[in-house]
């Protein structure tokens, strides 16, 4: 929304609903990634955010590519990365 304004970020986000779903975070989830968090400290020395072990987290369970801009996923070995 910084850099391209509210109706910009607003049309992108309806493209996304359509075109993907939301994953509710689970008891599954919420453990691998509270795992992953500190894992991915100690392989990268990086403090990975809660909000994005979760984000890996669910993609690893669901054996789904994560759609994200953030480099930091492709240093969780498990986790498929892509930008479109």
């Amino acid at each position: 929304m910084e850099k391209e304004g509210k109706d910009a970020a607003e049309a992108r986000t309806a493209r996304i609903r359509k075109d993907f779903h939301g994953i509710p975070v689970s008891d599954s989830i919420a453990i691998r990634g509270a795992q992953l968090k500190p894992a991915a400290k100690v392989r990268s020395n990086e403090d990975v955010p809660m909000a994005d072990s979760l984000i890996a987290a669910t993609a690893i369970l669901s054996k789904a590519v994560c759609i994200t801009d953030p480099p930091r996923f492709d240093k969780i070995p498990q986790v498929k990365r892509k930008w479109v």
